[in-house]
């Protein structure tokens, strides 16, 4: 992990190579809390930590349940309904 200190109104600029743009992330306010400003290219997408771990466990489960036989999953559902 690379730690980097910046004040308010300071950036850090991200180069992502294959994308044309940067992506900046700004320190907008430091107060209980730091407020962290991200411009970034509309193909990009940015998540809270919570949030994406979550998307990531919803695919793993889709991809799970997908690789399931049907009937098995069939008998699955029935048992969930019961």
């Amino acid at each position: 992990m690379l730690l980097l200190t910046r004040k308010e109104g300071e950036s850090l600029i991200i180069e992502v190579e294959g994308l044309k743009e940067p992506i900046e992330l700004k320190i907008v306010d430091i107060n209980n809390q730091v407020r962290v400003g991200v411009t970034a290219p509309k193909e990009c997408k940015i998540w809270r930590e919570e949030l994406y771990q979550t998307i990531q466990a919803n695919k793993q489960a889709a991809t799970v349940t997908s690789a399931l036989p049907k009937a098995n999953l069939k008998s699955m559902v029935q048992k969930l309904n019961k």
